[in-house]
């Protein structure tokens, strides 16, 4: 079976419990392998039901409690923290020096702590900097709580991506990862409406609206944190939700992987596997362009809007059907991408539309209607390339290790995008923010490209092992390839 349809989950081939990832993968015969369809897409079903609306919750209050910024921004903060100049700039930035720096150990330290308790204690804290961010009142205050959320906020997503690989194939990811980037764009959706609903407390209790956005959405995080200390449990063999005839066929989904997945035992062979691995920084640079587009529009869009000559209240409201309409879209592209199997098809077509976005952003139309529109191709393509990448990535480094690792380096670099979106909005380029537009659409051509090239390289490896000889095959073998340098591998594209 090619790398490419394999599970990247670790199960036990015995019923006790033991540490998630520690199997002996064993020979198996093409019969020991079968799986009924039928009961296959039973056990997804099920799998998505528990597993999508805990991920998709987790994400969608990390969102609200990063980019919630602009919101208060826009009713008052930078009034009470006396922000001048490019300091709101410098406030959004400094956010990603913690958040790139610890991406990739919190990969390795997850599953020495367990998800269920690194994720549980990543998100009590962050909530807890996201409260306490309610009483900032200077520059100063306002930049430690920024760094300090960077820090618990790092390995979320990385950590989030290796946990759905314990559980699905890469030939089903992209629609998981989706869950992700869906709650992404809803946090924007949502951000904007809640915003506009607690902006409205403006005067209770003594304190100004914007804080009482930070006091109660740092809260929620924090409760919810809690409770997924029960809801994400650290592997299938020990899921309070699978039955014993489901976790039979989680182990014989393993065993399918056997390259895939490989030695789940720690390794710094496999550290230094990923990071001299061409094949991440090309990924990870095509990261880094979209990234600069996701980071600048979830950030500052509320800002843009309020550019057009609407109200602080409405500009919420108007926020919210362009995250809904991402979020739709990046549903939709997710599901047909694993139904036909490709991925660079479908992010070449989404990254020039929304480059078309912010081409119409930056021309002459003043017609609110036209630039509304504009906004609206932006959202089309930005969350769906930054995630199909990201799946393409998980699919195309293995084994376990490698793969952890290779997370957590593609989000060290593609995140450091926020170094520059949160300096190319300038508040004295309102209301066009034409250098904002013009650096964004520069680094999304870029992005179309490198995902060409990527692309077309995954298809190159896939003929060269298409084409070898049974003596070409064994001696690759022998020479100890593993992983996705196994002749049987096969790369997604």
């Amino acid at each position: 079976m090619s790398g490419i349809d394999t599970v990247g989950s670790s199960i036990e081939d015995s019923d006790e419990k033991r540490a998630v990832g520690d199997v002996e993968v064993v020979p198996s015969t093409d019969e020991d392998l079968y799986i009924d369809p039928a009961r296959e897409a039973a056990l997804l079903r099920k799998l998505d039901i528990h597993i999508a609306p805990v991920m998709a919750l987790i994400f969608l209050l990390a969102y609200l409690d990063r980019s919630n910024i602009g919101n208060a921004a826009s009713a008052g903060l930078s009034q009470t923290a006396g922000l001048v100049g490019t300091q709101l700039n410098t406030a959004v930035t400094i956010f990603y020096a913690t958040y790139v720096a610890a991406e990739i150990p919190a990969t390795i330290l997850m599953k020495k702590f367990t998800p269920s308790i690194f994720i549980s204690l990543l998100m009590v804290s962050w909530g807890l900097v996201t409260l306490f961010s309610g009483f900032v009142n200077s520059f100063a205050s306002l930049m430690v709580t920024r760094l300090l959320l960077g820090v618990f906020e790092s390995g979320l997503f990385p950590c989030l991506t290796l946990y759905l690989s314990s559980f699905y194939k890469p030939a089903e990811m992209g629609k998981r990862v989706s869950y992700l980037f869906v709650a992404s764009a809803l946090s924007g959706a949502f951000g904007g409406l809640i915003a506009f609903g607690i902006l409205r407390m403006e005067g209770v209790g003594g304190r100004a609206g914007w804080q009482w956005l930070y006091l109660l959405e740092g809260l929620v995080t924090v409760l919810f944190g809690v409770t997924v200390y029960w809801l994400l449990p650290d592997g299938p063999e020990v899921a309070y939700y699978l039955t014993e005839e489901d976790r039979a066929l989680m182990r014989i989904r393993f065993r399918q992987g056997a390259i895939y997945n490989g030695n789940q035992h720690f390794e710094w062979s496999k550290v230094k596997d990923s990071l001299t691995d061409p094949k991440l920084y090309l990924n990870g640079c095509a990261q880094l362009c979209a990234n600069v587009a996701s980071f600048g529009f979830a950030t500052f869009l509320p800002t843009i809007i309020r550019g057009f000559g609407y109200s602080v209240l409405t500009t919420q409201l108007i926020t919210a059907p362009i995250y809904f309409w991402a979020a739709i879209i990046y549903i939709t592209v997710a599901v047909f991408s694993d139904k036909v199997g490709v991925r660079t098809p479908f992010l070449v077509p989404l990254a020039l539309c929304t480059v078309t976005g912010y081409a119409i952003l930056l021309s002459p139309v003043t017609a609110l209607g036209a630039r509304l529109f504009a906004c609206f191709l932006c959202a089309t393509g930005i969350y769906c390339i930054v995630g199909l990448n990201i799946t393409l990535l998980t699919g195309s480094q293995a084994p376990y290790y490698k793969r952890a690792t290779s997370i957590g380096a593609q989000q060290a670099i593609g995140n450091s995008a926020g170094f520059i979106a949160g300096n190319i909005y300038r508040s004295k380029d309102a209301p066009r923010y034409k250098l904002g537009a013009s650096v964004t659409m520069a680094f999304i051509v870029m992005a179309s490209i490198l995902y060409s090239i990527q692309g077309w390289n995954f298809k190159r490896l896939n003929k060269i092992r298409d084409n070898l000889t049974p003596e070409e095959r064994q001696k690759w073998i022998d020479d100890g390839a593993e992983g996705d340098a196994h002749p049987d591998f096969r790369y997604p594209f």
